[in-house]
Formats: structure tokens, sequence, C-alpha cells
């Protein structure tokens, strides 16, 4: 395929951004929604997609924690129907960039990278976090109350705002 070609291509295909945690019900799919209501807020709607999942199995098909679907309801978001589903080799090379949200995520996905362009799509959420921000991951909110899973959409807010902003040069 001609440069041009693939130019032409790249400019008609979104970019894809993959969101993980353990079980894919309430930091990734959060990560997920707060994500596409910056997208959209940054106008880049249709040219960035995003989804989330899990590096283990343990809730695959199920909704995400009600829990957290009430904190970001109190945030001001609402769900869209993921449910839940594992991580898998293949998503290597369905997404731009994987986005774990904690060192064991991350680790759990990079041992199922086979090629250094499958380990070079992975960056950890903690990249878009402010300089001075109080956590080093994405706490998983699972087994805490309501103001876990609040703490946890509003570092994502907070770091939304820097990854948007880096893909808004790329796209």
């Amino acid at each position: 395929m001609s440069l041009v070609n693939q130019i032409s291509l790249r400019t008609t295909m979104s970019y894809r951004v993959l969101f993980v945690c353990l079980g894919n019900i309430c930091r990734s799919p959060a990560a997920e929604i707060v994500f596409n209501a910056a997208i959209a807020r940054a106008g880049l709607k249709g040219r960035i997609k995003a989804d989330s999942c899990g590096t283990a199995s343990y809730h695959t098909g199920e909704k995400p924690d009600r829990r957290m679907l009430a904190a970001l309801e109190r945030a001001g978001y609402a769900w869209g129907g993921h449910r839940a589903r594992t991580f898998s080799h293949r998503d290597f090379a369905q997404f731009d960039l994987i986005i774990p949200q904690d060192e064991s995520n991350k680790e759990d996905i990079l041992a199922l990278a086979s090629r250094e362009e499958d380990a070079a799509k992975v960056r950890p959420m903690s990249t878009w976090f402010a300089p001075g921000e109080r956590e080093r991951e994405v706490p998983d909110p699972y087994y805490g109350g309501p103001a876990g899973f609040d703490a946890v959409v509003q570092l994502l807010e907070r770091a939304m705002e820097r990854l948007v902003a880096e893909l808004q040069e790329k796209c």
C-alpha cells in the first residue's frame, strides 16, 4: 500500500483507546464513560473510539458495579450499556492505545504482548495524572464505600483532560 493510501486510510479510521482494569466493572468502564464525554466535549466524537475490558474473567457479561454506576450518575454521566469482557491478545491489533488502571493490570497486559509494537501501545492511566496528584494509580474502589467510587470518577475526570489534550494533537 502506498504512503498516500495509508495516510488516506488512517484519516478515515478512528483512533481506538482501550481502558483496562481487573474485572471491567468499576474503573475501566468508568474511564470509558468519562473519556467518551470528554472527547464529545472536545469535538472528537467519531474520530476517537473507546472501549474497556478486564484482565480477569470474573465478571464477563455483567453490567458495571451498581456503586460505580451511581457514582457516575452523581457526576452527571450515563451508562451506555457496556458489558464486561476480558482482555485478549487480539486487542493489541484492534487498539492504538491501551490504558491499564494500575500496575498489576499493566503487567498482565504486557505479559501477553508478543511484539515491541504491542508493548509500546500500553501506557498506564497515571501517565495523565496532574503533577502532584496524590494517587500513583487508579485505586480499586470495589471493597470500599461510595466515597471511593466518587474519588475514582474525580481522578479520572482530571486525568482525561490531559489525555484528550494529547489526543487532539494526534487526531
